[in-house]
């Protein structure tokens, strides 16, 4: 629905009341109430001549009509609604550019896909110039454009502007069905492209935030009809029909017979139809398929038609706090399970999850009614080993977790990420939940499913990359030359697991146990091909001469995935070096962290002629641009700055203020007269030596700028020529911000640049290209491609 104006002057008709009714409509399913209730209440806004009112009530005319495939009507109120807001004189502001953004929605659902398009860069050029680039209707914007791209069949672009959404809305907590339809949007694109472990991952975060929601809207059926489609591309048709079923009801109910019902009603049909055919209809067929089901999917089906019942007859009044699924060591839950899994620890079964109040509650009662539950089930009992013996029944989800992470607590500091092993992580995040009303086991869960903090990454696979190359670049061929053929086998090996480890930490994923790494390479997205390699290196004879020139191969399929993450030292090939870099990066980063939280608190001091600026409350803009520089910066040349902050700071001397007050010297000449006796004395020779180094960053960034227009275009002018008061250029900042380095600063500072123009690398352009991946880009191509485009 959408909101323009809720405010109206006139007492006699509040657009709030009407809202609230509104919404009390869709909440009790009155669908065919909506529409004699909206023109009623039009009517009467155009009677009282209550402008703000008509707008905000045709927009959810348009959304009524779009949502229930009556397009021709949703279109009429597009027309009325633009010309009644020109009349207005409204255009070029928010709440117009909100009413484009429900026009183009209209268009969109109509078929008209470039008047939809039109409209829709429309909305993100006024949106562009009036809103920060996290303001949540950014959001909006990219999960409707991302449905446009879709029907263009652009799934690519969809995929984009869906990532996008989604950092934005994962800053609003409250947001919680925006979440969830921003995870269903992106799977339904994900699907389209085969990717379906992704999409599938996306649907489990969707439907764990719907399924909590007392009342659910027509975007459940979204979710519902992607899950189906997700089934179906799995095999699943038996799921897929589940799931379409349900999202027939769920549409009816919220919005009726539309298209959107029509289609779904033509997908149901297409997979009954194929089910039909596949002829798994009578008991002892169903005894036979069951043979053939993962571990997964039978313990799926053995709770659906045992524990599901238990738990609704004995619990009922917990049944809204208890979790179901199937997570942890064995092979079922990897989805590992194959015709030698099912000696031991295999066959139905769950895990059922409980608070630490309620397992002291129920506990003990729960375990004995599920150990009432069949032990054979389709043909198949359930052997529990010693050691297996734990894999199912009844948790304290905390004690679950610890359990899996080797009895350490759910970590929350880096030290407390690292002492936990990959498999053990890998073990905690596998798996299916069935149900998690309460949330409680799911929160943990995807907390564990973020991945290791970045620094945390970064250290392990510095540790990996050096062993793979200790091991497999060096020790290996000494081995060998030495005819040590027994310690030769032995270093492969090692070399294949950590080569292993190093792929699973680029694909952000947990390594699973050492039996099933190499197994699960088939599941990742990128070097997944080194499975295949590995294997064949094992096929060679120990002393066949191809291993080294495999363990190269791998060399630079490794070193080409760090260039692609930004995780590399150049383009050597001995992985060490890059290994060393990233725990060089890792201090670094530390440092950069430290200082701009030096910055910040300086900025936030400073004191402005005219007031407060907005950019001193805009952290995220001040970060990014602060960090975009200082990841260039070496270990040296930031701890000599920090130095120069503390000195600063214990003297009661603000840097920054400083800064900018040194640039109005270009900016604001008169001004500067008046302040100048009381900033620090430059001697002429640092001046000099400023002036060398300034003249390289200014060429720097002119060329830059001829070659990413678009780019340098949203940046500030260069040369100081152009100041005003009101307009600072790149060599001004420049010179302000260099004055303020102590004398070993700019030594330092000065031997960086020099080393970097000899070398033919431009500083503007790096600082530039950490920016625009700061932003979510991947390159500076990228962002200048946009820019371009939205010209």
């Amino acid at each position: 629905m959408m909101l323009i104006d809720k405010h109206v002057e006139d007492n006699i008709m509040s657009i709030d009341d009407i809202l609230q009714e509104l919404d009390s409509l869709f909440a009790h399913k009155k669908i065919n109430e909506i529409e004699p209730f909206l023109l009623e209440k039009l009517k009467l806004a155009e009677e009282l001549e209550d402008q703000n009112c008509v707008i905000t009530i045709m927009n959810e005319l348009i959304g009524f009509f779009r949502d229930t495939s009556q397009y021709e009507k949703s279109i009429s109120f597009c027309d009325q609604v633009i010309l009644l807001m020109k009349s207005k004189q409204l255009e070029g502001s928010i709440p117009y550019a909100t009413t484009l953004l429900n026009v183009a929605n209209a268009f969109r659902a109509a078929g008209l896909l470039q008047k939809s398009h039109d409209n829709y860069q429309e909305v993100y050029k006024l949106y562009k110039g009036n809103l920060a680039e996290n303001d949540f209707r950014f959001a909006s914007l990219n999960n409707n454009l991302s449905l446009l791209y879709q029907e263009m069949n652009e799934y690519n672009k969809s995929v984009m502007c869906l990532e996008k959404a989604l950092k934005i809305v994962n800053q609003y907590p409250e947001a919680k069905i925006e979440l969830a339809t921003t995870h269903t949007n992106l799977a339904m694109s994900l699907l389209k492209l085969n990717r379906n472990i992704e999409a599938e991952k996306h649907l489990e975060a969707a439907f764990t935030i719907f399924e909590k929601q007392e009342t659910k809207d027509f975007h459940y059926s979204g979710a519902l009809s992607a899950m189906a489609e997700a089934k179906y591309k799995a095999g699943h048709l038996k799921d897929a029909v589940y799931y379409y079923e349900k999202a027939l009801e769920e549409i009816e109910i919220n919005v009726g017979r539309t298209k959107a019902y029509e289609i779904t009603r033509d997908n149901l049909s297409k997979v009954l139809q194929e089910l039909s055919q596949s002829k798994i209809e009578n008991h002892f067929q169903d005894i036979e398929q069951s043979k053939e089901l993962t571990g997964m999917e039978l313990c799926a089906a053995y709770y659906n038609e045992y524990g599901a019942f238990m738990l609704h007859e004995k619990f009922p009044e917990y049944i809204e706090r208890i979790a179901v699924g199937m997570v942890g060591e064995g092979s079922e839950c990897f989805g590992y399970d194959d015709k030698f899994s099912k000696d031991h620890d295999f066959g139905p079964g769950f895990c059922i999850w409980l608070t630490e109040a309620d397992y002291n509650e129920i506990g003990e009662k729960l375990q004995k009614e599920y150990d009432k539950l069949p032990k054979v089930y389709r043909g198949i009992e359930r052997k529990n080993t010693k050691q297996g013996k734990n894999r199912v029944g009844v948790w304290k989800i905390e004690e679950f977790y610890r359990h899996l992470l080797g009895d350490k607590e759910i970590p929350k500091t880096d030290e407390e990420w690292i002492q936990i092993e990959d498999y053990q992580l890998a073990a905690a995040t596998n798996g299916k939940i069935f149900i998690d009303p309460l949330g409680v086991f799911s929160k943990i869960r995807n907390e564990l499913l973020n991945y290791y903090p970045s620094k945390v990454r970064e250290l392990k696979l510095a540790k990996e990359l050096i062993w793979m190359s200790q091991l497999g670049q060096y020790n290996f061929s000494r081995m060998i030359a030495r005819n040590e053929t027994v310690t030769a086998g032995i270093i492969l090996h090692d070399y294949y697991k950590h080569t292993m480890s190093t792929v699973y930490l680029l694909n952000n994923c947990y390594a699973p146990f050492y039996k099933w790494m190499h197994r699960g390479m088939q599941n990742l997205l990128v070097l997944a091909e080194i499975m295949d390699i590995i294997q064949a290196m094992e096929d060679m004879p120990i002393k066949d001469e191809r291993i080294l020139q495999t363990i190269e191969i791998i060399a630079q399929l490794i070193l080409h995935e760090l260039k692609q993450q930004g995780l590399n030292n150049g383009d050597e090939l001995y992985l060490e070096t890059h290994g060393e870099y990233l725990l060089r990066c890792r201090d670094c980063k530390e440092l950069v962290e430290q200082i701009i939280q030096l910055e910040w608190v300086a900025f936030d001091k400073v004191k402005n002629e005219g007031g407060r600026a907005d950019c001193q409350d805009d952290w995220n803009t001040f970060s990014i641009m602060r960090r975009s520089q200082y990841m260039t910066w070496n270990i040296d040349l930031l701890k000599s700055y920090i130095q120069d902050f503390k000195i600063a700071n214990n003297n009661g001397w603000n840097l920054i203020t400083e800064k900018y007050g040194r640039m109005m010297e270009s900016t604001n000449p008169e001004k500067y007269r008046e302040i100048e006796i009381s900033l620090p004395q430059v001697r002429t020779e640092k001046k000099e030596i400023m002036e060398v180094i300034i003249k390289i960053q200014v060429e720097w960034m002119e060329d830059f700028a001829s070659r990413y227009p678009q780019a340098a275009g949203n940046a500030r002018s260069i040369r100081s020529e152009f100041d005003t008061p009101d307009n600072t250029s790149y060599e001004t900042y420049l010179r302000g911000e260099i004055c303020t380095y102590s004398d070993h600063t700019l030594e330092l500072y000065g031997h960086f640049v020099v080393g970097l123009h000899q070398s033919g690398e431009n500083l503007a352009e790096k600082i530039m290209e950490n920016t625009a991946k700061l932003y979510g880009y991947s390159s500076l191509e990228e962002l200048e491609e946009k820019l371009e485009l939205h010209c």
